[in-house]
């Protein structure tokens, strides 16, 4: 009865069912994987956003913009915790925006996440978390969160956290380049960093702080699909 049971589950009819089965599983799993991934990305779609105006495309794909103030809501770790500024940063903001706050209010999600950071040395070394930017020695990770326009400085809620401060961001001039794909990789933002120094060169413009670069993410990093997860890499503009 044994060597009769083996036979069957070794028999091309039985070997072509299961895979069939198997086809159809990794399809169901495969569409229902997009599906979630498209309405995640239909939602980031829909958040408030900071405004911007382009004012200038300058070479290789670069965008000068003007952007109207609006406040953040933003934590700093060292430059060295990787892991802290991509987890615990991220986690740190949004404990605020989801009811750690004064008077324990949860505020609506908004887009970009936010990281930067900036440099006290002429040593440019590439630092990696959820959105990469460049820093020096001495340099801390800034990550924040955007905070809805219905709120001012005085009347937005009161971090309980105190590693977590609100700021409002004047008004500004930013050259950025935008792509799609999974958070960048330090060589992706050497990249893209290269390209807007070159582009502002060429169009007789300057950083407004060499050493500073903000990569902003849209989208979450696990289910959105890379095709349409959308990052851009910044920086301030003197104008």
């Amino acid at each position: 009865q044994s060597v009769y049971f083996v036979n069957i589950m070794l028999s091309p009819v039985t070997l072509g069912w299961i895979g069939r089965l198997a086809a159809s599983l990794l399809a169901i799993i495969g569409t229902t994987r997009y599906g979630v991934g498209l309405y995640a990305w239909r939602s980031a779609e829909g958040l408030e956003k900071p405004k911007y105006t382009v004012i200038q495309k300058l070479s290789d794909g670069v965008e000068l913009r003007k952007y109207e103030s609006y406040l953040i809501a933003e934590t700093s770790v060292p430059k060295d915790g990787l892991s802290e500024a991509g987890s615990n940063g991220f986690r740190t903001c949004a404990g605020y925006i989801f009811g750690k706050n004064k008077p324990q209010e949860k505020m609506a999600m908004t887009a970009p996440v936010r990281v930067s950071g900036s440099s006290s040395s002429e040593n440019k070394k590439p630092l990696s978390t959820f959105a990469r930017i460049f820093g020096g020695a001495e340099t801390k990770t800034k990550v924040s969160f955007v905070i809805g326009s219905k709120y001012s400085l005085s009347s937005a809620p009161r971090p309980l956290d105190d590693k977590v401060s609100v700021k409002q961001v004047p008004s500004h001039y930013l050259a950025a380049t935008k792509f799609s794909g999974p958070p960048p990789s330090d060589k992706r933002i050497q990249k893209e960093r290269t390209r807007i120094d070159s582009a502002l060169k060429e169009a007789n413009l300057k950083p407004k702080s060499g050493e500073e670069t903000f990569v902003y993410g849209y989208h979450d990093p696990f289910i959105t699909p890379n095709l349409l997860r959308k990052n851009e890499v910044g920086v301030l503009v003197e104008k």
